[in-house]
């Protein structure tokens, strides 16, 4: 198994969830939920992107810790009840992401 690859596309998800969030506030007319998605969104594929980059230059290896983390925290945003869960758990996915750039 590639950890970098698995790592990527579980991160690659993960933003998705987010952007799928904000979507469907935006579709609901929830203007202030999607004020505070936006962002987060936008940090969550920044973070994406960096480390991509990062770790196909580089060739950072990322370990089985690293996989099982990121699989954490994909589901710790999919199963948020809460817009403040979600957002505090964006800020750990992304805090995660910072440390393979």
């Amino acid at each position: 198994m590639d950890n970098d690859l698995t790592v990527l596309e579980d991160a690659k998800d993960t933003a998705f969830l987010l952007d799928k969030a904000y979507r469907r506030a935006v579709r609901a007319g929830k203007n202030r939920l999607a004020a505070r998605l936006w962002p987060a969104v936008n940090r969550a594929y920044d973070g994406v992107a960096l480390a991509r980059l990062n770790l196909l230059q580089a060739g950072v290896l990322t370990t089985d810790d690293d996989v099982a983390e990121m699989r954490r925290l994909k589901a710790e945003i999919d199963q948020a009840a809460k817009t403040e869960d979600m957002l505090r758990s964006v800020l750990k996915f992304v805090t995660f992401l910072a440390k393979l750039a």
